[in-house]
């Protein structure tokens, strides 16, 4: 059988590559790196302030990334607006350059500057914005972007978004430090684990056990780097590594997923949307001119606006979205209304969606009838289906072979790229990549080979090692697959790669230096609700709307936004920490999350051999994603995507299956009763439901933050 794409399908993909639908001369420019870098830069330290100073909504948490579509919004609706509004004569320009200072200099002199603020940021920006204007205005040019800055912004705040909360910063300070505060008698950390750390200095210790990390010193101490600059200087080798491999995998599955299998990428269906909207002579983006879209967005516009009304005064009523339900024996259900996920499942297709919340209530009964017949595992997990160790082991033996059946059916593609990358092969063309298969080869097996490497030198067994970042960049590649085919926007892995190497091999064939190095791990690979890999991936899905000469920029502003964001979150959260304490901040990242980390190194020291009944479920969950995908392969009949098996039994799923459930059902009857022509004019009200969770989440924080009103979280998937 010929595999090979049809010529005429080539033929077309190759002229929509050619960013025909962007305009004439719609190419990355300077701007969209200026505004670019500010806008990653204020999400980097403004998302972590939110939930750290305002213990507000929280903007970068899962793959929904509702900061990163907020400031698109504020971009294209505003920015974007107000640039194109001073461009249009000198006379506007020179009095925007007037007024800009005047109004920057009477608020700030009257208050005092406080770096640590973002607004301080944004109106400094807006200042400099104003004041470059005046000399292009002159030469006939403007600041506003075009569709292909556009692309470049989303996709570098995406990549932000990864990193500067949940993904990174907030997960690596507190964990390096929490060694020296919290370690007692009791917990036996100092006792068991000090022994077992490298020559390297990857922790913190400051000298007074980081009692000034997590108690405060007030608003005018400085952060004392010198503690921390060498500990930062080897986690960030590890960490840039490890984002230089994702970023390379995103680029090598480019390709395969959005050409060959044509997946869905739901999560980058609104930046998408607002990208097409925007025209070179319009004041006003298209996408604000739906009718659709605001109806859809009136919806959780309305809600959240009464939520926060409540944080405010308790009289405005409080709707409740969420129930509970009785299901089988001591099992409950969750049916919670989440906008946004439905927003995003009905962009899906009707089995993947349908496959999600079947699965869901089947792993539920499947749960129950393990522990009715007795069968658990001694085994203690945290993340993942910690409740049920048996159904982790399974679903991430489904979420393995999912893959590896994923790069099987891909194998002619990544054949082509390593013919590209290793001998130059003309007939495969990679032009339209945002970097050469040769340059994402490279990346991908240079750094992962120094993951591999930083964690020997840190002691870890060499064959431990390896053996760990391949199922880490798996169980990566397999969450994002899901996310980009089933617009899982609050989705993680049913098991971590960590626990799946100590617990199913054993602490005694790993070793206790593999087993302290595997728990730090837990930074980067244990509760992965957000990473690079799979936001990297979604953002790739927008270099369709511009031209081939503009996508090799886009690489420059992904690394770009990982510097930025890194640097920025850090930045911000040791500031917050040292002003005001760790204990005081997020509860989770500055407590609960390190101790799980050291916990569970004491606890995994202990001599354990191989897990053999819980190995065997993993066996039996990659057996039966073999026959599901086997089914719906060959059975023109088979309802159900065998993708939901993977991630169905995940704690999250319970709080999200209701909304997916809704979707489906509503998806159902617009295709059986309105025909797919409905459907695609249906799709903006469904847009509307996730652009206006984020408007509004956003609306909050910023009027919080000017009546400086704390505690005020609206919309979270979990």
């Amino acid at each position: 059988m010929n595999r090979t794409i049809p010529s005429v399908y080539t033929e077309h993909l190759d002229e929509r590559s050619d960013g025909q639908t962007l305009g004439q001369g719609a190419a990355i420019s300077w701007r969209g790196f200026w505004t670019g870098a500010f806008l990653s830069f204020f999400l980097a330290i403004g998302a972590p302030y939110a939930n750290t100073a305002m213990h507000a909504t929280f903007m970068a948490w899962d793959f929904n990334t509702p900061g990163a579509i907020f400031l698109f919004l504020v971009l294209i609706g505003l920015l974007n607006a107000l640039f194109k509004v001073a461009s249009r004569s000198r006379a506007k320009a020179i009095g925007l350059a007037v007024a800009a200072p005047v109004l920057f200099v009477t608020y700030y002199g009257l208050n005092e500057v406080d770096t640590l603020r973002p607004g301080l940021w944004l109106a400094s920006f807006l200042l400099a914005s104003a004041l470059l204007n005046v000399p292009l205005a002159f030469r006939g040019m403007t600041l506003a972007l075009n569709r292909a800055d556009l692309v470049l912004v989303y996709v570098m705040l995406l990549v932000v978004s990864a990193l500067c909360t949940m993904g990174m910063s907030q997960q690596l300070l507190p964990i390096i430090s929490a060694l020296a505060y919290y370690a007692t008698p009791e917990n036996k950390w100092a006792e068991k684990l000090v022994p077992l750390m490298p020559d390297r200095r990857i922790l913190v210790d400051d000298g007074s056990d980081n009692q000034s990390f997590y108690e405060g010193l007030g608003p005018h101490v400085s952060v004392p780097w010198e503690a921390w600059m060498e500990p930062l200087f080897w986690w960030s080798i590890l960490l840039m590594s490890l984002y230089v491999a994702m970023i390379s995998a995103a680029v090598i599955l480019r390709r395969q997923w959005m050409e060959r299998e044509r997946l869905a990428y739901p999560l980058t269906q609104v930046g998408l949307a607002m990208v097409r909207g925007e025209g070179e002579k319009g004041l006003v983006n298209s996408f604000f001119r739906s009718r659709a879209m605001w109806c859809g967005a009136a919806l959780p516009l309305f809600f959240g606006a009464l939520k926060g009304l409540h944080s405010y005064d308790p009289s405005y009523p409080l709707i409740n979205l969420s129930w509970v339900a009785s299901y089988v024996g001591t099992q409950t259900l969750q049916l919670r209304v989440v906008f946004s996920i439905i927003g995003f499942s009905y962009l899906i297709n009707t089995h993947i969606s349908a496959g999600l919340w079947f699965f869901h209530l089947l792993a539920k009964a499947e749960s129950e009838a393990l522990a009715l017949a007795g069968m658990r595992s001694t085994q203690t997990f945290v993340y993942g289906i910690a409740e049920q160790p048996y159904l982790a082991y399974q679903a991430g033996g489904a979420l393995i072979a999912m893959v590896l059946m994923g790069l099987w059916v891909g194998r002619q593609h990544l054949r082509d790229v390593l013919r590209k990358a290793l001998t130059g092969a003309d007939d495969v063309d990679d032009s339209d990549e945002v970097a050469s298969y040769r340059g994402a080869l490279c990346g991908l097996v240079g750094g992962s080979a120094v993951v591999v490497v930083w964690l020997w030198l840190m002691e870890t067994k060499l064959w431990v090692a390896l053996l760990f970042v391949v199922l880490a960049l798996l169980i990566f590649i397999g969450i994002s697959r899901i996310v980009a085919e089933a617009g899982l926007a609050a989705v993680r892995a049913p098991m971590i790669a960590p626990d799946l190497v100590m617990q199913g091999l054993g602490s005694t064939l790993v070793g206790s230096g593999s087993v302290f190095n595997m728990s730090l791990a837990y930074i980067w690979a244990s509760d992965i609700r957000i990473f690079i890999l799979a936001l990297m991936a979604n953002g790739l899905k927008l270099i369709e709307e511009m031209d081939r000469r503009s996508r090799r920029l886009v690489l420059y502003g992904a690394y770009l936004a990982v510097c930025i964001g890194a640097f920025g979150s850090c930045w911000m959260v040791l500031n917050m920490a040292y002003r005001h304490g760790g204990i005081n901040l997020v509860g989770w990242f500055f407590k609960g999350g390190p101790a799980v980390v050291y916990d569970t190194a004491v606890r995994n020291l202990e001599p354990a051999g191989i897990a053999w009944n819980e190995l065997g479920f993993f066996a039996l969950g990659g057996g039966i994603m073999v026959l599901l995908t086997w089914a719906r392969q060959h059975l023109l009949w088979w309802p159900l995507h065998p993708l939901g098996f993977a991630v169905a039994a995940n704690h999250l799923m319970n709080k999200i299956w209701f909304s997916i459930f809704i979707a489906w059902v509503l998806k159902c009857a617009v295709m059986r009763y309105g025909g797919p022509a409905f459907y695609l004019r249906s799709q903006r009200f469904f847009l509307g439901l996730i652009a206006g969770e984020a408007l509004i989440n956003g609306l909050w924080i910023v009027v919080d933050y000017v009546t400086g009103h704390t505690r005020n979280i609206i919309f979270i998937l979990g």
